[in-house]
């Protein structure tokens, strides 16, 4: 995996699973998370703060941010097998990362 692939893949963990995002949300401090792993840690933790800064969440239930989804479907996509199919989403990964990083 070159340098940017491994660099955007950092940015599309969850930071509760350690996981490719899954339906991710982002929080009002601007932290993101997968939703289930959100909603898990919430019930463990009985309150709405967020994992890793702690600030409280103005948001119980906040909407997926769809370009980080889009984004993790392709990187996960890309990683799932090496058939023709999969190339194909590879390039457009390349083509997201490119216009990304720069």
């Amino acid at each position: 995996m070159d340098s940017r692939a491994a660099l955007l893949e950092s940015y599309l963990k969850c930071h509760v699973c350690s996981e490719t995002f899954n339906d991710p949300v982002t929080l009002s401090c601007n932290h993101n998370f997968c939703w289930s792993c959100l909603q898990k840690f919430w019930e463990q933790t009985q309150n709405k703060n967020c994992p890793i800064c702690k600030r409280k969440s103005s948001n119980g239930h906040p909407g997926v941010n769809l370009c980080l989804k889009e984004l993790a479907d392709t990187f996960a996509g890309r990683q799932k097998s090496e058939s023709s199919e999969t190339k194909t989403g590879e390039q457009k990964f390349m083509e997201v990362s490119e216009s990304f990083f720069g």
